[in-house]
């Protein structure tokens, strides 16, 4: 079949109509995306908390935005000169938010990880004590042994993040 030379100049005209038509298409989804994005960070929540035990700290900074809660957690022990500094990571469940803490001791480039759970009561974070099983060099909590939040000794209130 031999297809005239003005039908074949009406078909590229149109590929180039079609072509031009989806790229702008395309433009116009990823600015309403991008402004979407923007809105998110816009609508980010940054909660603080603080903790004290006898002479021992703790500070807490999360962000509870999305699904992922990550943040920032920071233990201070004075007597035993240790200050353990790093991110948590972690995800809410009911009233228990459950992650890990990946920290460094006294600012040695020396990373270590640790589970975490807080049980969120009465508006505080109460921190869980529990059994650790090191799986592949990472240490995770037993399953079979419950975390105890009547033994943890840092209960994290709500304070200003400044």
């Amino acid at each position: 079949m031999i297809i005239p030379t003005r039908l074949k100049l009406y078909i590229m005209k149109y590929k180039y109509f079609l072509l031009l038509s989806l790229l702008t298409l395309t433009l116009l989804i990823s600015c309403r995306q991008e402004k979407d994005i923007k809105e998110q960070m816009e609508e980010k929540t940054t909660v603080c908390f603080t903790a004290t035990a006898e002479k021992d700290n703790a500070w807490l900074k999360i962000d509870t935005s999305s699904t992922q809660i990550i943040g920032l957690l920071n233990f201070s022990y004075p007597s035993e000169k240790r200050r353990y500094e790093g991110q948590f990571k972690g995800q809410l469940y009911g009233d228990t938010l459950k992650g890990h803490f990946d920290f460094r001791v006294n600012k040695v480039d020396k990373w270590y990880r640790n589970p975490v759970s807080f049980l969120k009561k009465n508006g505080k974070l109460i921190m869980g004590v529990g059994n650790f099983n090191m799986i592949w060099g990472s240490a995770f909590f037993d399953v079979k042994v419950p975390i105890d939040y009547e033994k943890g000794r840092f209960i994290f209130e709500v304070v200003r993040c400044d």
